[in-house]
């Protein structure tokens, strides 16, 4: 007996691709235009062409009610049918969404005629794209009810702002949800074989502390994604009269910053793999099992150099749902054209298969240039895994899955799990793990992609009994914490017998014999003593023997680190410079930029936005801010003038004080020191200050600094102004205010606050052209690649040293000893 009939595909294809269409007036009031502002309303005929080498079928548009609304309310939707007509002609399926946030002037969202508004704007557009692109037509009346609900009314980042409690939100959603479903009603009306589509975040709230409050507030947050579906399907609030027929087709879209902690709002960081998020064929797997509907991702994608890593992933998720038996019915990239900032139009986001230049935005009238710029790490990957993704059955699902195609190569510059035995990097770190993404950790939870990593702390000291604490903050990363009874500092010589015993009992315990050994202080050089490493690194940041409080034995155990080393690597260019001459193999990798997480991203990554920090929630503006460690290299006499010279500017000093005395503080009523926060927090905190600074004193400590924070400013879009630091001059000069004396730093400080739209349009671009030529992950990867050509070369000498014998190389515990 035949097998019956299979019903066809949704969708022309699985693999989709959106472009963005938000037109809502934002937090400062400003009506947005997302899909003029980026050129795709006037290059749609080249924009759809482009897609033809993807096999990407299926798009989504936005049809816009307040940009389809003309001055005197009548509804113009000539450029929509425009469009509608270009994607036939190109053979493409489109899903419309009819509001995408925005609603014209004189619609009260809040107001008793709403419901027949929307309804009769449904019905209107129905009647004009139906009948355009073939039968059955494809329609998302409202998009996102839970994230508009939330915005309109407990935010400010959607008008109406009506900025108020979590009930008036819940109150509003069903008032969208009561419209989505007379619009639904209308669109049959005109269309009866129109599927209707619905989408909403779908999110992972995960409980801070294991206590049963925090876990139970957290599960209720998660389960509110259901609330609007559940509403549309008649399972609650049944007198606005949902029913399963009006849940037709369920859309999710899901994004990097989907996953929060309960309380605070902290991210779970996707790139540095928290074990406490929820793999997504989890999530797609509770949706499935609770409606049965059609399921696809509806919009998902991701930033910078993450693009073509998140992709990877995704991938992974639909055949993980194949092997589960969860049916999807595609994914859709968003956007497939890059979107500027809500609520800072001249910034743009890097998320997209083709990036944009800024300066296109500005374009009213006339052709639109074909400046789009393919990111080729992107594309590579989409095609690669278009090939596997979904696979034909079970099996080449689970084939897949066991060996993934090559993860890491030289165009997408991501590093991935290999599925080799890897060669362990032990890594002695002054600094610790969890307490700042700082250098190490960025750079070595990238490379747990291509090596085990063991994360040697410095000793904690006065504790009862020497003992190893082992702790797991993220993939393929081991930190281990050795507790000493010794009440000394740091990697002190009282200390160190102590740790060579714990660190050798672990080595033999875990069978580790294939290992590299990577200092990033030399004070723990001597631990080198009795291990014999495939190689060694010295990751110089910094010129610790110039600070203050220095320990003696520094550059003793710094020269002995060039001796014993076969990798250098100078976190600056003046550092590499003064260190070239030291060693035979010394490397420039600069400290880059996690520019995601600093950068605010509009769109669903908003329900996961911090709230302003409670510790400057208050401050009056304009704010003047820091964040970073408070030491010697800090210029506090700056600091101290800055706030007696503007007494109305308020100064906003976050992070430790380290190796000053607290009491060395200058104290104003416009100085706020609000002491370390967590990572997490701070692109929150960056976004409410006007200005950055870079304060820091020219001496010795600061010779060779190359701050991390210029970055990290530029990546949230902020002006700085700084001191004369050479690396800060000589590579960012351009786009840091630099300033050489207390009166042009207040200056410079003015100016910054004084630039007007152009100027800063065009500073934006200066900050978007240099974080594109800078990465964590292309840092982590030319790291990797020199120590596995170094890998390679010792293992060759080894093969060569068979057959023709030698004397050996020195060891390092010859070399301590």
């Amino acid at each position: 007996m035949a097998d019956p009939p299979s019903s066809p595909p949704l969708f022309r294809s699985f693999w989709m691709g959106g472009y963005e269409g938000a037109d809502h007036v934002n937090g400062r009031g400003e009506p947005l235009h997302m899909r003029r502002d980026n050129g795709h309303e006037r290059n749609a005929e080249a924009d759809y062409a482009a897609l033809a080498r993807f096999g990407i079928r299926t798009i989504r548009e936005s049809v816009g009610w307040r940009v389809s609304t003309d001055g005197r309310g009548r509804l113009d939707l000539g450029a929509v049918a425009r469009m509608a007509r270009l994607a036939e002609r190109h053979g493409l399926q489109v899903i419309w969404t009819l509001q995408h946030y925005g609603h014209p002037p004189g619609v009260d969202l809040f107001g008793p005629g709403f419901v027949a508004q929307f309804a009769d704007f449904c019905g209107a557009a129905a009647r004009a794209l139906k009948d355009i692109g073939g039968p059955a037509p494809v329609f998302q009346p409202m998009n996102e009810i839970s994230f508009l609900s939330w915005a309109a009314a407990t935010t400010d980042l959607i008008h109406p702002y009506r900025a108020g409690t979590s009930t008036q939100g819940y109150d509003l959603k069903c008032r969208l949800v009561e419209a989505t479903l007379a619009g639904c009603d209308a669109i049959w009306a005109e269309a009866p074989d129109a599927r209707m589509v619905h989408t909403d975040p779908a999110i992972h709230v995960a409980p801070a502390t294991p206590d049963a409050a925090t876990v139970d507030a957290a599960a209720a947050l998660t389960a509110e994604q259901f609330q609007a579906w559940d509403m549309l399907a008649g399972r609650t609030e049944p007198g606005l009269g949902g029913s399963l027929r009006y849940l037709d087709v369920i859309g999710i879209n899901y994004y990097h910053s989907s996953q929060w902690l309960h309380p605070g709002n902290a991210a779970l960081p996707w790139h540095l793999g928290d074990p406490r998020r929820r793999p997504l064929h989890e999530v797609l797997a509770d949706i499935w099992r609770r409606y049965g509907r059609p399921l696809f991702v509806a919009e998902t994608g991701h930033v910078g150099d993450g693009r073509a890593q998140w992709v990877e992933d995704i991938a992974q998720a639909v055949l993980r749902c194949q092997v589960d038996s969860i049916p999807l019915e595609g994914v859709c990239l968003y956007p497939l054209v890059d979107r500027c900032d809500w609520e800072e139009p001249t910034r743009w986001h890097r998320s997209a298969l083709w990036d944009v230049r800024g300066s296109q935005a500005a374009a009213a009238d006339g052709p639109v240039p074909p400046d789009r710029t393919l990111n080729r790490p992107f594309a590579d990957c989409l095609l690669r895994w278009q090939r596997l993704a979904p696979a034909p059955d079970v099996d080449a699902a689970l084939r897949t899955l066991a060996d993934p195609p090559s993860p890491f190569d030289a165009d997408s510059r991501s590093i991935r799990l290999a599925t080799r035995p890897m060669t362990t990097l032990i890594v002695f770190s002054h600094l610790r793990w969890n307490v700042a993404c700082e250098r190490p950790r960025q750079l070595l939870s990238r490379l747990a992609g291509r090596f085990g990593i063991v994360f040697v702390e410095e000793p904690v000291p006065n504790a009862e009994r020497a003992v190893l604490e082992r702790l797991q903050p993220c993939a393929g990363v081991e930190v281990l914490r050795p507790h000493v009874t010794g009440s000394a500092g740091g990697f002190h010589d009282d200390h160190l017998p102590t740790v060579q015993a714990l660190l050798a009992d672990y080595l033999e315990r875990h069978a580790l014999d294939d290992y590299w050994l990577w200092f990033c202080t030399p004070m723990a050089v001597p631990l080198a003593a009795g291990l014999v490493p495939g190689g060694i690194v010295y990751d110089c940041v910094d010129d610790l023997a110039a600070f203050r409080q220095a320990p003696q034995q520094l550059l003793q155990r710094e020269n002995m680190l060039f001796r014993l080393a076969d990798l250098v690597f100078a976190g600056g260019q003046s550092l590499y410079e003064s260190r070239r001459d030291r060693h035979a193999d010394v490397h420039c990798l600069p400290s880059s930029v996690d520019a995601a997480h600093f950068s605010r991203p509009a769109g669903t990554d908003a329900l996961a936005r911090a709230p302003e920090p409670a510790a400057q929630a208050n401050l009056a503006g304009p704010r003047i801010g820091y964040f970073g460690a408070i030491d010697e290299r800090v210029d506090l006499g700056l600091i101290r003038r800055l706030a007696a010279d503007r007494p109305g500017w308020q100064l906003v000093m976050v992070g430790p004080v380290v190796g000053i005395d607290p009491a060395a503080l200058p104290q104003a009523a416009n100085i706020h020191w609000l002491g370390q926060q967590d990572h997490a927090d701070l692109p929150a905190f960056v976004a409410g200050w006007d200005v950055c600074l870079l304060p820091f004193a020219l001496d010795e400590s600061t010779r060779f600094l190359s701050p991390t924070q210029t970055l990290e400013y530029m990546a949230a879009g902020k002006p700085i102004v700084g001191t004369p630091v050479r690396d800060v001059v000589t590579s960012h000069g351009a786009i840091v205010r630099i300033a050489g004396t207390p009166e042009a730093f207040v200056s410079a400080c003015e100016q910054a606050l004084a630039q007007p739209p152009e100027a800063r349009a065009a500073e934006q671009r200066l900050r978007e052209a240099a974080l594109a030529r800078t990465s964590w992950n292309r840092t982590a990867a030319r790291m990797a690649d020199l120590i596995e050509a170094r890998d390679a070369a010792r293992l060759a000498a080894a093969q060569a040293d068979a057959v023709v014998s030698g004397p050996p190389p020195m060891t390092p515990a010859a070399a301590v000893a």
